[in-house]
């Protein structure tokens, strides 16, 4: 089967990828040129653990090529993959432009009759815009309607080859226009990753996406508010959710707290969920606490670290462990990290900060910023520690080393990573997220 995939970005390259392991002959679409050079001399624009030797290895085989025309990608392939980023607006929305734009660049190049996927996240009713905005294109070139699938993707940064190949589910949003031999054929193309496939109208398809995330988000906010109202009462978080974890019903997923979710999905997608329901005049106010915890989670542990320092934050050199929104990726999008690094320096802080694959890119936008290379760097004369993502090197720091280096004693455990116990033995004092003192 021929491919063509739109956007080479961190799901549409890694989508790329995957299907040309998967035995079809795959070509990518970016119009980014810096990006098309990165990934033309064999190189991955991004960090995603196991990606470069899985990229090289396809490359090898001559499955899979890249280019940035659209006429060279789009009118031999039986199936197009659009991939491209819907970042939200400040209303909430998700920007449409750079789907909308694949739609018309179909219409102008292809004269067959591709099945189209669309694999970004997008709010309800998009598939079918995009639908007819594409066929009425071809209808004025005399040219027969194809069909748009709502086609989400489920990959998690730090595991998305793994999450590519090993999916829980497939599922696929057709709209009235699809024939069975078009399901067919997408069916078959993800036949060989043995998931359950969910077929569904567009509309519950695009819905599935937006609603998966917001859940995770809510079990995270909701964990996070337990936590608050732990510190507050004496109770500790990890038994209370050990207790929780128990109950089938329940599990123990997403239920750690800490400074808050990032990323380019959750956030986005609780924000979209918002907006959707403004849109279809439903009030998400579930929706919009999740939102609202989140966003004041942050807050929150700023200024529970400026009482534990017992002085303010103006002129204390505070190290920041991690700076990308979760280990094993680079990406800093909505990365809590950030808003914590931003609210300290806000509040008078120096703050130095460290992370093995974000730390160029975050310098580049906060020149105030003091990268060291090292944990044991960044803690040099520090008066306070904050690890706030937990990158394995991070989660495992020398202690005793890392209390020689440093002024103060404070070890604020923004994800409860840490051992309590090995922190205080290192001398230093602990300070974790719903966790009773001394734990």
């Amino acid at each position: 089967m021929r491919l063509a995939v739109v956007g080479l970005g961190y799901v549409g390259l890694v989508t790329a990828t995957c299907l040309a392991r998967l035995g079809q002959e795959v070509v990518g679409l970016e119009a980014d040129p810096s990006k098309l050079r990165t990934l033309d001399a064999g190189e991955v624009p991004y960090y995603e653990p196991h990606l470069d030797g899985e990229l090289a290895a396809q490359r090898a085989t001559r499955r899979l090529r890249f280019t940035g025309d659209a006429a060279a990608a789009l009118p031999r392939a039986d199936v197009i993959l659009i991939c491209v980023g819907t970042p939200s607006d400040q209303s909430g929305h998700a920007d449409l432009r750079a789907v909308l734009a694949v739609a018309d660049a179909i219409a102008d190049t292809v004269t067959d009759d591709p099945v189209v996927v669309l694999r970004s996240t997008v709010p309800i009713g998009t598939t079918r815009l995009v639908e007819q905005r594409l066929n009425e294109a071809r209808a004025a070139r005399g040219l027969r309607p194809v069909p748009v699938f709502a086609n989400p993707e489920f990959l998690r940064t730090g595991r998305a080859i793994e999450d590519f190949l090993r999916p829980t589910r497939v599922v696929i949003g057709r709209t009235d226009l699809a024939s069975q031999a078009d399901l067919d054929l997408l069916a078959t193309l993800y036949a060989p990753l043995e998931a359950p496939i969910v077929v569904t109208d567009a509309e519950s398809a695009e819905l599935v996406k937006n609603a998966s995330n917001a859940f995770l988000a809510m079990r995270v906010s909701f964990v996070n508010e337990l936590a608050a109202l732990c510190d507050a009462a004496g109770a500790d978080v990890d038994d209370v959710i050990a207790g929780m974890a128990l109950d089938p019903r329940i599990g123990g997923q997403f239920m750690r707290p800490g400074i808050g979710y990032g990323g380019s999905c959750l956030p986005k997608d609780v924000r979209s969920l918002i907006a959707t329901g403004d849109d279809h005049g439903v009030e998400m106010r579930l929706a919009k606490a999740i939102d609202l915890v989140n966003r004041g989670q942050t807050g929150r542990l700023v200024d529970s670290l400026a009482s534990s320092l017992g002085r303010p934050l103006d002129g204390a050199r505070i190290a920041v462990f991690g700076l990308a929104f979760k280990p094993d990726t680079d990406d800093t999008r909505e990365s809590p990290a950030l808003v914590l690094i931003d609210a300290l320096h806000a509040r008078g802080a120096n703050v130095v900060g460290c992370d093995p694959e974000a730390a160029s890119k975050t310098a580049a936008t906060r020149p105030w910023l003091e990268i060291a290379a090292d944990p044991i760097e960044a803690g040099r004369d520090a008066d306070a520690v904050v690890l706030a993502t937990e990158w394995p090197a991070y989660v495992t720091v020398d202690l005793d080393a890392l209390a020689s280096a440093m002024r103060g004693r404070l070890v604020m455990d923004g994800r409860n990573a840490l051992d309590a116990t090995k922190v205080a033995a290192a001398g230093l004092r602990y300070l974790g997220v719903g966790r009773r003192a001394g734990r």
